[in-house]
């Protein structure tokens, strides 16, 4: 099957996929729940877009279909930051903050957390950039879900419940206007990728052939990282961590399109991601009754996927 035609798939499978979620068991109120899914579809196009190309951005750096943005670390900081403000200020600190300030507070904190590590580790050798930076990103995660834990543990149930619902991933509270402080964030990254989606091609094959062929790889690789980080942010602050929604999508992109061309792939990644949350909210919403959260579909989804992936590859290396 051509790629576009499966591109058209896609976009016909998203398209549906929003209208059912939309549309289904509407009820007699179904004006003032209309108005709810509308806000929720808004706020998951715009988190899709975000995790499809901050994912897909980090694959061409770092040229691994398994490490992910989230192996930076931002997932565990933003989770450790609302545990914090419970635990020296209170619930009611957080519950009573404005949506628009916590957004803002969280996409600063997450990006001025990256960018100190940026800074510090571009002061490296070139060559190891990146993976010394994915291990003191792995080695900052595990630091902040410590932490986290450490200062749950200290908190009154009430509390702990309340501190705990923040690391999860949920579209069922959408402020629109968190969407549209989203939406002006993404958007230039969106148009920056698209434009220069050719260098991505490049980047793809590596440091030395992109050196080659007349590419500043660091600087390249530097400003791309700047904006994954940002995506990753802006979508972790509008609905919280994702963990293995990058892993899935990217995995499933690559399978789905075989090409390296990123202008086909970046239009695959946003699809993709689009589709994938929008059946995890249908099961959420209207399987599961609300009863989880989507970050626990997700994770389930991903990690069985993320084993099928190790799987796979530790066959290919043993036939090899």
């Amino acid at each position: 099957m051509h790629n576009r035609t499966k591109l058209c798939l896609l976009l016909i499978l998203t398209f549906f996929s929003i209208a059912l979620y939309l549309t289904w068991g509407l009820g007699a109120g179904w004006q003032f729940a209309l108005n709810l899914r509308l806000k929720t579809v808004a706020a998951i196009v715009v988190a899709g877009v975000a995790v499809g190309v901050s994912t897909l951005i980090f694959h061409c750096i770092v040229n691994n279909r398994v490490v992910t943005p989230q192996a930076l670390g931002l997932d565990k900081l933003y989770e450790l930051s609302k545990t914090l403000i419970i635990y020296f200020f209170g619930a009611s600190a957080l519950l009573s903050m404005n949506f628009i300030m916590d957004y803002v507070v969280s996409l600063a904190l997450m990006l001025g957390f990256a960018l100190l590590l940026y800074r510090f580790i571009f002061k490296k050798v070139a060559e190891q950039n990146i993976y010394f930076l994915l291990l003191v990103g792995l080695i900052c995660a595990t630091l902040f879900d410590s932490m986290t834990t450490f200062f749950q543990v200290l908190l009154d149930p009430d509390e702990f419940q309340i501190a705990a619902y923040a690391g999860f991933a949920s579209f069922n509270i959408v402020k629109i206007e968190i969407v549209i402080l989203a939406l002006i964030t993404i958007v230039p990254i969106l148009i920056y990728t698209f434009k220069n989606h050719h260098r991505l091609d490049v980047m793809a094959l590596g440091r030395e052939h992109a050196l080659n062929l007349g590419l500043d790889y660091d600087k390249t690789s530097r400003t791309l990282l700047i904006l994954v980080v940002i995506a990753l942010a802006s979508a972790t602050a509008l609905a919280g961590p994702m963990m293995f929604l990058g892993l899935l999508v990217l995995n499933i992109t690559l399978e789905l399109f075989k090409t390296h061309r990123h202008a086909m792939l970046l239009v695959g990644v946003i699809l993709v991601s689009i589709l994938s949350l929008m059946i995890g909210q249908f099961v959420v919403l209207h399987v599961l009754n609300n009863k989880t959260t989507l970050s626990v579909i997700i994770n389930f989804v991903g990690g069985i996927y993320f084993f099928w992936i190790l799987l796979k590859e530790n066959k290919k290396w043993q036939l090899s």
